[in-house]
C-alpha cells in the first residue's frame, strides 16, 4: 500500500461555503481568515450553479517543478508535496503558468509560490468540509471504492465515512 495520499472531489456537492479556503488559509497564516493565501481555492460558474473546488494534484510529473527556473520547486517523493524553497524564489510566476489545474498561486504579499502542503498529511480542508466533497485517500482507496461501488468517470458516489481525517 502506497503512503501516498490523493484528493478526489466531488464536485457536485459543493455549495460554496468556502470552508475549505477559511480553514486552509487559517492554518497557513494563523493570523486570518484570508481566501487570497488559501492553498484550496473555489471556482465559481454562477451561469450554471457549479462549485469547483481547485487543489493541488499532486502530480507524478510536476509541470509546475518541471518549469521553476531557479529549482526553487521540488517534491517529495514520498507524499507528492510540492515544497517550495523561498530562498530561491525569484517571485517569476512560471510555476503558476505551467499548472494546468490552476492549483498553485504566488502569496498577494510575498510574491512566492503558494501550493498544497497537505497540513502533514490531515489536510483541514477535508477535515472542515461539510458536505464531504473533498476526499482524501491512497490510490488504492480509491480504487478499491471505485470498483466495488460501480463508479463510472465523471459519476462519483463516494461513500461518507472515507472522507474524514
Amino acid at each position: 500500500m502506497s503512503h501516498r495520499k490523493v484528493y478526489y472531489t466531488l464536485p457536485e456537492s459543493c455549495t460554496g461555503c468556502r470552508m475549505c479556503e477559511m480553514s486552509c488559509s487559517l492554518r497557513q497564516e494563523e493570523s486570518a481568515i484570508n481566501p487570497e493565501v488559501s492553498r484550496i481555492r473555489i471556482r465559481e460558474f454562477p451561469d450554471k450553479g457549479v462549485f469547483i473546488p481547485k487543489v493541488c494534484r499532486l502530480c507524478r510529473k510536476p509541470a509546475c517543478v518541471a518549469e521553476c527556473p531557479d529549482q526553487a520547486l521540488t517534491q517529495n517523493d514520498d507524499t507528492g508535496v510540492i515544497e517550495v524553497d523561498i530562498k530561491k524564489c525569484n517571485g517569476c510566476g512560471i510555476c503558476v503558468d505551467a499548472c494546468k489545474f490552476d492549483s498553485i498561486h504566488l502569496h498577494p504579499v510575498q510574491n512566492t509560490p503558494m501550493v498544497c502542503d497537505l497540513c502533514k498529511g490531515k489536510p483541514q480542508c477535508v477535515r472542515y468540509c461539510m458536505n464531504g466533497t473533498l476526499v482524501f485517500v491512497t490510490p488504492e482507496e480509491y480504487r478499491e471504492v471505485k470498483n466495488r461501488s460501480g463508479m463510472k468517470e465523471g459519476e462519483p458516489k463516494w461513500p461518507t465515512h472515507i472522507h474524514s481525517v
